[in-house]
């Protein structure tokens, strides 16, 4: 793939059964509403051929997670949902779409993203995940400074993160904790191809609410020492 190509959701426009190892590839398919509870990932297991690997935190109903893999048939995306509910919507969406580079997976993000091997990854999407709006309830948001540390740990040099969120305090909170992890470089939004809507996206644009978008990319290592003796002199 040469560094100008311009497709893919996890590309920037600009230069450039079971599913784990330790188990046999049919068990998950049996007990898939089980959740993933391993504690290594091995996408080659749901995923025959080797192509780069797109995985959305939260799938909802799969809008973005169907309209994603149809326009990039040589990407795979992998879907979690932790919500039985909504795991069932998507499980169901997903076979009637037929796509064979698309599957969704019942799984708790922050701890399926531990399993997930380092720079792995080429973008990670996350839409709209609850705020947990009050005080109290803070500490139980998915993007923490720990969580951000872990993703830029999985995603592959050059990988992207995209985070939207409609919530004013969620989202104020967001640059200033990814300022605090040095593999990730902000980028402005438009800097990558625009994803495909999720369902809240639509929902909350008719409603005139203020999105909160985020793009960050992962720094190589080179780029990180220089950026680091940089600001150091």
């Amino acid at each position: 793939m040469t560094s100008d190509k311009k497709e893919g959701f996890g590309l920037l426009i600009t230069r450039h059964s079971s599913l784990v190892t330790s188990s046999s590839p049919s068990r998950l398919f049996q007990e898939d509403e089980s959740l993933f509870a391993e504690s290594n990932f091995n996408p080659a297991h749901i995923f025959p051929r080797r192509r780069p690997l797109e995985i959305e935190i939260g799938s909802g109903k799969a809008r973005f997670l169907v309209a994603a893999a149809r326009a990039n048939p040589d990407h795979d995306f992998l879907g979690l949902e932790r919500a039985l509910a909504y795991y069932r919507v998507c499980r169901d969406r997903l076979a009637r779409a037929g796509l064979s580079n698309a599957r969704i997976l019942r799984a708790d993000g922050r701890l399926f993203v531990e399993a997930l091997s380092p720079e792995s990854v080429r973008a990670f999407h996350i839409y709209f995940p609850d705020p947990w709006p009050k005080k109290r309830q803070k500490k139980r948001r998915l993007l923490d400074g720990v969580m951000l540390e872990t993703l830029a740990s999985r995603l592959e040099a050059g990988g992207l993160l995209r985070i939207a969120t409609d919530h004013a305090d969620y989202g104020s909170a967001l640059a200033p904790l990814a300022a605090t992890v040095p593999l990730l470089e902000p980028l402005e939004w438009e800097t990558a191809p625009a994803p495909p809507p999720t369902n809240y996206e639509i929902k909350y644009r008719e409603e005139g609410r203020t999105i909160w978008r985020f793009l960050f990319r992962k720094r190589a290592t080179a780029e990180l020492t220089g950026s680091l003796r940089s600001s150091s002199d």
